[in-house]
């Protein structure tokens, strides 16, 4: 049996260890599962909790910690998401996750 998570950062007004960035998404397929797995697999590297909001569609915020969240953004190219992260490592946690949109077609490998 599984702990629930706590409930994902909201967007809005950012606390002292909350922050947010907006992403475009580029690929030409849209947030296909080999981005969103490689979302994942960099936003678990990380303490902060995650969440993303697709602008454009009006939908979330959804955990980035989770492909079937991740998912249900229905984020397809030149969609708009917004990253928000709260925790000690919000802000190198964004980064990363920043460099998987600014690399269309080659998801940045966890490292």
């Amino acid at each position: 049996m599984s702990r629930p998570r706590p409930p994902h950062p909201q967007p809005g007004p950012e606390g002292p260890a909350s922050c947010s960035r907006t992403v475009t998404v580029q690929e030409p397929m849209g947030l296909h599962l080999r981005t969103g797995k490689a979302i994942v697999q960099t936003a678990n590297r990380f303490q902060a909790r995650i969440a993303i909001r697709n602008l454009d569609q009006d939908v979330g915020p959804v955990d980035a910690k989770s492909i079937l969240q991740i998912m249900q953004l229905q984020a397809r190219q030149g969609h708009r998401l917004e990253l928000v992260a709260q925790g000690p490592d919000a802000r190198p946690a964004l980064e990363a996750l920043a460099q998987i949109f600014a690399q269309p077609g080659e998801p940045a490998p966890p490292s």
